[in-house]
């Protein structure tokens, strides 16, 4: 079977990647969209608030585009809606497959800035995406464990004491990289997932912070002095850190301060579970991620 033509945008940053990878190893003839000065022969010359070179690139290597710009900055993921009306004139995209892989944006009341302006930024392109009709997957994730586990707390997860952030019970949804990476390529040929949300919550990735620590504890041998932070505290800790720890603090602050807000989310009328989509996929649990990381 033929395999479509992949183009990525962003496949040099940290799920990007992943996506690149995922797709090769699937067999996808693959391309990464580069901006020409990134390197002295680009794979393929472009960008993204270039239309001409965007246009180019979508009819020589996308019938499926995957964004995965901007985590974290509003003003790159504004740049899909670039993507979008590319995506129109080419007129031979199968499937358009924005730069999400986190939470459901259409749930995140709670969110503090900066996280809070990438959301409105990534909810205004689902909004034209539906708008305009472009055949499309969204990919909604949750937690990345790699960058959970950067951000654990300012010194590292594997020091001597770890911040708590609000209820140790709370639970949400983590999730490696590369997992959701092979689900996603896996689903852009998949017509269950067309013009959908794909919600990737498999029961074997729920864990509360209180979990971690005590994995943490187990894998490393050390007794980890625990620091509770309240609420309050936390929005103070937002407001001071730098970028990208203050954006990582306000997706937590989100995620498990306010009681998993994420966690019960499911619009049937546009979301499909890749768990039943997919019984046969096996996660890598937080725990066998730890077994990778510590030695």
């Amino acid at each position: 079977m033929m395999r479509s033509r992949i183009l990525v945008i962003g496949g040099t940053g940290n799920i990007g990647r992943h996506l690149v990878t995922a797709s090769l190893d699937a067999g996808h003839p693959t391309a990464v969209l580069v901006r020409p000065s990134a390197v002295a022969s680009p794979p393929t010359p472009g960008d993204m608030n270039d239309h001409g070179s965007l246009v180019a690139a979508m009819r020589q290597h996308g019938e499926v585009v995957i964004c995965a710009v901007g985590q974290g900055r509003p003003l790159e993921l504004d740049g899909q809606l670039n993507i979008i009306q590319a995506i129109q004139e080419a007129g031979c995209v199968k499937r358009f497959v924005p730069s999400e892989f986190g939470c459901d944006v259409e749930h995140a009341e709670q969110t503090l800035e900066p996280a809070k302006s990438m959301m409105e930024s990534k909810l205004r392109v689902r909004q034209v995406i539906r708008e305009v009709g472009i055949p499309h997957t969204i990919i909604c994730s949750n937690w990345a464990i790699g960058l959970l586990l950067s951000g654990l707390n300012e010194n590292g997860p594997l020091s001597t004491g770890v911040n708590i952030f609000g209820d140790e019970t709370t639970q949400a949804i983590f999730l490696d990289e590369k997992d959701m990476s092979r689900l996603a390529i896996r689903a852009v040929e998949d017509p269950r997932t067309l013009d959908k949300v794909l919600y990737v919550r498999p029961p074997t990735n729920v864990c509360s912070f209180g979990q971690l620590v005590h994995l943490l504890e187990k894998k490393t041998g050390k007794t980890l002095e625990r620091n509770y932070v309240s609420e309050q505290e936390l929005a103070k800790k937002i407001q001071e850190a730098p970028f990208p720890l203050n954006f990582q603090l306000a997706m937590v602050h989100s995620t498990l301060v306010h009681a998993g807000s994420f966690m019960d989310t499911f619009d049937a009328s546009v979301g499909v579970e890749a768990a039943q989509l997919y019984p046969d996929v096996q996660f890598v649990t937080v725990e066998e991620y730890l077994d990778g990381i510590i030695v």
